[in-house]
């Protein structure tokens, strides 16, 4: 009778020990599933201008043009992906020789900041479908500084305008993620 029982308590312990395994594989292999969407988010900046129509011909003395420069951020859509941004733009002149005699007019130094790297920086954040305040509204040519060599050249001269854009999200003002734009790559 002893060794019936102890049979019988062997087979309850080895039917538990099924069961327990059982239940435990069951747990180790059970699993949820979830879709995560993962986007790279990007900045869609562009430059604005509002320039007249081209001058008269032959240009006068002291031509005065009106042109007004901006930076546009534009939404990216339905996706949302957009990114509010720090820009920065660079002006430079078809001629410099004519260049050189130019006065911007208008100039906002309220909202954007010339540095030591000839760009001017927006001193805020350029919010995702927002654009810039003007960087000038215009600009002079002073006809004395200009050389005759060059004054047949007046009325194909330009000036263009470079902009570049930079994620504002994750640093703390414009300097840090101009700095980190144009850093070093680390390895």
């Amino acid at each position: 009778m002893k060794k019936s029982r102890w049979k019988e308590t062997a087979g309850i312990a080895l039917m538990a020990g099924f069961l327990g395994i059982g239940g435990t594989f069951a747990w180790f292999t059970a699993y949820d599933k979830k879709e995560n969407l993962l986007a790279v988010g990007h900045n869609t900046t562009t430059i604005t201008e509002d320039f007249p129509k081209p001058s008269p011909i032959p240009i006068p003395e002291n031509p005065e043009y009106k042109k007004t420069v901006c930076v546009s951020n534009y939404t990216s859509g339905e996706n949302g992906f957009g990114v509010d941004c720090y820009v920065r733009v660079m002006l430079s002149c078809s001629n410099s020789d004519i260049g050189n005699a130019v006065t911007l007019l208008g100039l906002n130094t309220t909202d954007w900041e010339q540095r030591s790297d000839g760009y001017y920086y927006y001193k805020k954040i350029l919010r995702e479908g927002q654009k810039t305040t003007p960087l000038f509204t215009g600009f002079r040519i002073d006809s004395s500084q200009v050389m005759d060599t060059y004054r047949p050249w007046l009325d194909e001269f330009s000036i263009e305008v470079y902009e570049e854009s930079v994620q504002a999200e994750g640093f703390a003002d414009a300097q840090s993620a101009w700095a980190h734009f144009t850093g070093p790559v680390g390895i």
